[in-house]
């Protein structure tokens, strides 16, 4: 509806005591932002709406809690406020309004920007100031230019006043509750709602829309990537995008299955049925039932495995063990693997018509040194988790401390860097404050682990082997030469310190020797290589 200019002032006032009304009943940021969006609508209608939280000290934006209307899915919901490349880092740095009435010309260069890929043509984003310091924006987008646009302008500068009061008492609140319960820290389940994958470089936004394109297809999935890159969290993804998000999630870890309870774990099992089995119990396929089950590391199953899985796959029936009635489940299979599928077929790791039945489509996720962009954003999100799993104070990283986490590779991926924010936020905690030093000292740690472990990994284990390096000979012919085991184990040594000790991957120590890594890692084993 069009509001003449001289109601303006009045219509917001008035929504401004609205909103302070209900947040005295309800503070939590869904029923806040609920209750913003509603207060809205009530005056004119809006195609999305949302609020970024701004962090001075990461200069990172963050999502308040899930936008209201449109779907943006590959706004990374937490990235930089960069002047140059985002509305709300604009806002932030003139400390005024941003009025946007053609995006996709605003932001011309390509890639094409999230808000226009979303089918968005108009936005405007106002700075909520509290106490002389932004804490946030509120952000307004629109398929079409509006006819009021300047009365709706002119409504929220009247408005925005009160949201920043409001959604400091939320914020404040959040953080009372979290003092209060720090005998048991976690992140509030409002909190934690955003917390989705980081999608700020262009890598990322490739894989988001590929992932979109297939999440709602009732098909199977398979995953590729390194150890660490977050199939996991990926497979979960796809499942909430799905027509199944209300049924189950089942994830089978592939090399934690024992061989002769490989039946049993999948298809479940009647009471009796071999010594142990003291009642019936059902498997994972049907625990999945109208879900989907995530199959996590599929080239690690044995070959005997693989070929029972096919035939389930295949039949869509299976039998619990012990009993002779056919079962049958509906279930989505999304399979991960972080070996290299083609090698690993071709030397028989993987069977191919288990290959062909999965890998229905592929997602390859890229490893975090080809997604750099990513690197200060994901800091931010899991410096924020720490804080709260932890019930520690949000670690502060200067430009002198992040320097070096920047300009690490991070050989393992995401699961490295989580590892290192936390072992940073327990030095902070310990010291009072972090300096250059002790990331370097904590970065030296992760390399020396990778290659000199305390302990080797259990059998079938699925992170990368580490071992140290092989020692220089002090004669032209050791003992151990003198039999074939020494000698193959003094060249698997020499071809794994040449590699850093990465084992898997087409740069690893199994491609070079041209053995699938299970068999590599079965030698290593075998030979006492830690």
């Amino acid at each position: 509806m069009s509001l003449r200019m001289d109601i303006v002032s009045r219509c917001a006032d008035e929504a401004g005591k609205k909103l302070m009304r209900k947040l005295v009943s309800k503070a939590g940021r869904k029923a806040f932002f609920s209750a913003l969006s509603g207060l809205i609508q009530e005056y004119f209608t809006f195609d999305r709406l949302c609020i970024n939280l701004y962090d001075q000290h990461s200069e990172m934006l963050t999502y308040f809690t899930a936008a209201e209307g449109t779907v943006v899915s590959t706004l990374s919901p937490v990235r930089p406020a960069d002047p140059s490349g985002t509305v709300a880092g604009h806002v932030i740095a003139t400390r005024k309004p941003v009025i946007i009435t053609d995006f996709a010309r605003y932001f011309s260069e390509a890639p094409v920007h999230p808000i226009a890929e979303a089918g968005l043509t108009v936005t405007m984003a106002f700075p909520l100031i509290l106490d002389n310091e932004i804490i946030a924006t509120l952000h307004c987008s629109f398929a079409k230019k509006p006819q009021n646009l300047y009365e709706i302008t002119a409504f929220f500068l009247e408005l925005t006043p009160a949201v920043a009061i409001c959604l400091g008492a939320v914020l404040s609140l959040e953080q009372t509750d979290t003092a209060v319960s720090r005998i048991q820290p976690r992140l509030s389940p409002e909190a934690a709602e955003c917390e989705k994958i980081v999608c700020y470089s262009k890598a990322m936004r490739k894989v988001i829309r590929r992932l979109d394109a297939v999440a709602g297809l009732d098909v199977p999935l398979l995953l590729l990537g390194e150890t660490g890159t977050g199939k996991s969290l990926f497979a979960q993804e796809i499942h909430r995008r799905s027509p199944r998000k209300e049924r189950p999630f089942v994830r089978v870890n592939c090399p934690g299955l024992v061989t002769t309870l490989f039946e049993s774990e999948l298809f479940g099992h009647a009471r009796g049925a071999f010594t142990g089995a003291l009642a019936k119990r059902a498997g994972r396929f049907e625990l999945a039932d109208g879900g989907s089950l995530f199959l996590d590391e599929i080239a690690e199953l044995a070959p005997a495995m693989q070929s029972k899985l096919l035939q389930v796959l295949e039949d869509g029936s299976f039998e619990r063990v012990g009993e002779s009635v056919p079962l049958r489940a509906d279930v989505r299979i999304i399979a991960a693997t972080n070996v290299d599928v083609g090698a690993a077929v071709a030397e028989g790791g993987l069977r191919s018509d288990l290959f062909f039945r999965l890998a229905f489509f592929s997602i390859t996720l890229p490893p975090l040194r080809e997604r750099k962009e990513d690197i200060g954003p994901l800091i931010a999100l899991i410096s924020k988790q720490a804080s709260g799993n932890l019930g520690l104070p949000r670690t502060a990283f200067s430009p002198a401390v992040l320097r070096p986490l920047l300009r690490h590779d991070w050989p393992g991926n995401v699961r490295e860097l989580r590892n290192t924010i936390n072992h940073l936020a327990i030095c902070q905690s310990v010291y009072g404050r972090l300096t250059p030093a002790d990331v370097e000292s904590v970065l030296a740690e992760n390399r020396l682990h990778t290659v000199a472990p305390r302990c080797a990994p259990p059998a079938g284990a699925t992170r990368t082997p580490r071992v140290l390096p092989p020692k220089r000979r002090t004669a032209p012919f050791a003992e151990e030469d003198e039999t074939l085991a020494g000698a193959e184990r003094r060249h698997i040594l020499e071809v794994l310190s040449r590699t850093g000790g990465l084992v898997s991957g087409p740069k690893g120590a199994a491609a070079r020797l041209g053995l699938p890594r299970s068999t590599l890692q079965h030698r290593m084993r075998k030979l006492g290589i830690a």
